[in-house]
């Protein structure tokens, strides 16, 4: 279930899907094509796949149900890139997505471009239902979610590289400033509000807002820097 209380101006949901799509591809513009195929163990998913899944929800949930005489672009290619939702069809196991040769990456790359022309047009249109709305918002917040999982599916299919290949080169500025010491800012035990009460989307489990009792704590008032990490590895915080 989505929760998306007020419909958005088209226009402003287009340029949310262009948005959020570019982003995906330029999340691979580093890798190689051979990259984009590994799958070191069942947990990782493969970059080519997560290319080809995002994409198979909007064809799939939103297109072959809402954008009149919509063609599937190649009915194929939902046994590759369909991940767990039975009503669809039949799917490729999980641990076999790193088997995917083909389609090659420039299909999957058409395959993109061919269902986002299609959603421009759906979304150019005059109207949208608020439930086509509220599928397409989803859409977009399950790619990503998509691109979380890729850069933590590429940490490990780069770091399994005997290479140690890099993904993206990150060039030190002089200006940059060693993290200011932390401050922690205390809460006092008491008795909260929890859960979404907002007018945009949110998912089911974030709701019904409701309280709840919470124990003092303490709360750091900045982020926790890779250097702070090493240093509490180092001093055996892992064994």
């Amino acid at each position: 279930m989505t929760f998306l209380k007020q419909s958005l101006p088209l226009q402003t949901l287009l340029n949310k899907y262009q948005s959020v799509r570019q982003q995906t591809v330029n999340l691979c513009q580093p890798l190689e094509p051979e990259d984009h195929v590994a799958q070191p163990i069942v947990d990782v998913s493969p970059p080519k796949w997560h290319l080809g899944h995002t994409t198979w929800f909007f064809e799939n949930m939103v297109l072959a149900g809402h954008l009149p005489d919509y063609r599937l672009f190649d009915e194929r290619l939902n046994f590759f890139f369909n991940s767990y939702y039975e009503s669809q069809g039949p799917r490729i196991q999980r641990s076999h997505r790193g088997n995917i040769t083909r389609p090659n990456l420039e299909r999957v790359h058409h395959y993109r471009q061919y269902v986002d022309e299609h959603m421009s047009r759906l979304l150019e249109g005059e109207s949208l239902t608020h439930e086509v709305q509220e599928l397409i918002v989803l859409g977009l917040q399950h790619e990503q979610q998509h691109q979380e999982l890729l850069l933590t599916d590429l940490k490990y299919i780069l770091g399994s590289n005997p290479l140690f290949p890099v993904y993206q080169e990150y060039v030190a500025s002089n200006a940059e400033a060693p993290a200011r010491p932390a401050r922690f800012i205390p809460f006092p035990e008491g008795v909260y509000d929890m859960g979404y009460r907002g007018q945009g989307f949110c998912y089911d489990n974030e709701l019904a807002p409701h309280k709840t009792y919470l124990h003092e704590f303490e709360l750091m008032d900045r982020l926790v820097p890779n250097g702070d990490y090493l240093e509490s590895m180092e001093a055996g915080g892992y064994e």
